[in-house]
């Protein structure tokens, strides 16, 4: 135990993590140089096109060590490695990794400073007690701000300039000096997080200095011999990821935290309240490769064969069936934070034939994707589909594109809404916190650009004596959803970033807003609007939908209404046949009643045709509408 090392890479968006993680896999022999893709981690193709991670990925690597001590001797460490993802819109997945190491490397870019992420995940791993080993990268770069980025690192962590750690993740600059510093100042599983928890319930933990312990050890042990952690029964290891495979059912990622857990034994599932047996244990190389067992303080994968999806969630706490009361291996372990989807959607198959194929398919992608949550839903124009919440936009689009290229389906969004509570009659919005960093010289437009999306000022304060300023205010999550990240890179040209987190729901002056079409309502178009916000909204709907509906055999009438009044308004007008040609003579000349006869009569039938027809929208215009 003392010779593993458990740790990962966090960072803003595009910082050179996955680049990284390369490096370390070519040093430890993982991966041989030039022989392999690069970002080798991100597996997943939407990634590789998108130059995201979006998914956390494990692997254990083994390295031989010299230490400066005892430079003669090596020594071989495990080291077990969690890339992140970087884009806030999956920090999610930074939370529950955060739940499974001892110490993360907080990576910078050279060429960007500080950035809003950067700031997020730092707190992050602060709150869980981890060491944070600061690295700054992209050093090679001629643009390279290298002692401006120092400065604000030291700033920021209150770090010394010699413990910041300077590197190229492309060409391997100063990799292996940092990761002989995550062998040196990464804790081992006991003396990080195994032990922080213990000692927080009041159990023995056996360190290296000998037993630890906290004021409360009544009834959970009974003598110091009685150790956490010795013997199989002690199991406690916490699921951090899972996916579903077809012909083994569902297989979990696993922190072990004590005991260890192996083929065949029975375990017991706390949260789930079920019994299963394991069928294989592994580590990741990061393929899967099965092992005996897996013992205290390693990271690994089991294979339940459990065929039910809902019954293994991301947080899970696995422990042995005959774990007695006494002990904290009774207890869930503390995972991370239950994650809300906070954009909702709705998500319908084009063919309704694959309505039952699309709900297999969220039911496979919430077992490794835990921020998403959906129910059914049906509507008049897209027939049977699901309301699926999402975190952001971002993440609302990688999960639609994972849906059609993994599941082979074809699928219409509708916009993506947040969700307002009632309250009596009156409505509560979501607020979140914004943190925006931006170099000085683009404050002034970013400060108009919060106050036109109704956000409230809190703070401003400058990044140690760099050009970058910290903005933080109080925003309404319907604001944040629409068009300001897009906004907020074309004012900065494209310098500044954000992070937000959900604070709280706040009363607001709304209304549902509800688009017509020749009197009736459409659910798909109908959404609930802050009053300040309607009318441009309505604007907004109606010129997109007459643009995008087709003419018909009769006039379409398309209709914002708001608090009981038509706001917005437009007209598609007909097809119009010329009654007053006949076989291709026109009727020029003869009878005026003749002509008006026919052209009252041409009337009543597209009257008749209005009262009885259905406006028909294709599914070509949803697509439009909601992609703007």
């Amino acid at each position: 135990m003392s010779n593993i090392r458990n740790f990962a890479i966090i960072a803003h968006v595009d910082h050179g993590k996955s680049t990284l993680a390369d490096r370390f896999l070519e040093i430890t022999g993982v991966v041989e140089k030039g022989k392999h893709e690069e970002q080798f981690l991100d597996r997943n193709p939407i990634s590789r096109e998108r130059g995201i991670t979006i998914k956390l990925a494990p692997v254990r690597m083994k390295y031989e060590y010299k230490s400066y001590n005892d430079y003669n001797h090596y020594k071989s460490y495990i080291l077990n490695l969690i890339d992140t993802p970087g884009h806030i819109d999956f920090s999610y997945e930074v939370d529950r990794t955060l739940s499974c190491v001892e110490g993360v490397i907080l990576l910078v870019d050279a060429t960007q400073g500080i950035q809003a992420q950067t700031v997020a995940n730092a707190y992050k791993a602060l709150e869980k007690n981890l060491v944070i080993i600061p690295a700054i990268n992209k050093i090679d770069l001629p643009q390279a701000q290298i002692e401006k980025t120092k400065k604000e690192l030291i700033n920021f962590l209150g770090v010394k300039d010699e413990e910041i750690y300077l590197v190229s993740a492309k060409t391997g600059q100063g990799v292996q000096e940092l990761l002989y510093a995550i062998i040196e100042k990464i804790p081992d599983p006991l003396e990080g997080s195994a032990s922080n928890f213990l000692n927080s319930v009041g159990v023995l933990v056996p360190t290296k200095s000998g037993l630890r312990t906290s004021q409360v050890v009544k009834n959970l042990t009974s003598s110091p011999e009685d150790k956490l952690g010795t013997n199989e029964s002690d199991l406690s290891a916490l699921v951090f990821d899972s996916y579903f495979d077809q012909h083994r059912g569902v297989i979990v990622f696993v922190r072990v935290f004590f005991g260890k857990i192996k083929k065949g034994q029975k375990v017991f599932l706390v949260n789930a309240k079920k019994e299963i047996t394991v069928e294989e244990v592994g580590y990741f190389t990061p393929d899967l490769e099965p092992n005996e067992a897996l013992f205290l303080g390693e990271i690994g994968y089991v294979v339940t064969n459990l065929k039910d999806i809902h019954q293994v969630d991301v947080g899970e706490t696995i422990v042995n069936v005959d774990v007695g009361n006494r002990h904290a291996c009774s207890l869930p372990l503390p995972g991370y934070k239950k994650i809300k989807s906070m954009v909702f959607a709705g998500v319908f198959p084009t063919d309704t034939a694959d309505y039952l194929n699309l709900k297999k398919a969220l039911e496979k992608l919430y077992l490794n994707d835990a921020a998403i949550s959906f129910s059914p839903i049906y509507s008049k124009a897209l027939g049977s589909g699901f309301r699926v919440g999402f975190l952001g936009l971002l993440h609302a689009d990688v999960v639609c594109e994972r849906l059609e290229r993994e599941f082979g389906l074809s699928l219409v969004l509708t916009p993506p809404q947040v969700e307002f509570k009632k309250d009596n009659h009156s409505y509560l919005e979501p607020y979140v916190k914004l943190t925006i960093i931006t170099p000085s010289k683009y404050l002034g437009d970013v400060l108009a650009l919060c106050q036109n999306h109704r956000a409230k000022f809190l703070t401003m304060n400058n990044i140690g004596k760099s050009d970058s300023i910290q903005l933080n205010y109080e925003m309404p999550m319907v604001e944040l959803i629409t068009d300001f990240f897009d906004k907020l890179k074309s004012v900065s040209s494209g310098y500044a970033s954000l992070d937000w987190e959900f604070l709280d729901y706040r009363p607001v002056l709304a209304s549902p807003l509800t688009l017509l079409l020749n009197g009736r309502a459409i659910e798909e178009f109908s959404e609930i609007v802050p009053s300040q916000k309607a009318y441009e909204k309505a604007s907004f709907l109606v010129g997109r939908l007459k643009e995008l509906i087709p003419r018909q055999q009769f006039e379409v009438r398309i209709q914002a209404a708001f608090l009981g009044k038509i706001i917005a308004s437009a007209r598609i007008a007909p097809f119009r046949k010329d009654v007053l040609v006949k076989s291709g003579k026109v009727l020029g000349t003869g009878d005026v009643g003749r002509k008006r006869k026919l052209l009252e009569k041409q009337k009543e039938g597209k009257k008749r045709m209005k009262m009885v027809g259905e406006v028909e929208i294709p599914k070509e215009a949803f697509l439009k509408l909601f992609r703007k």
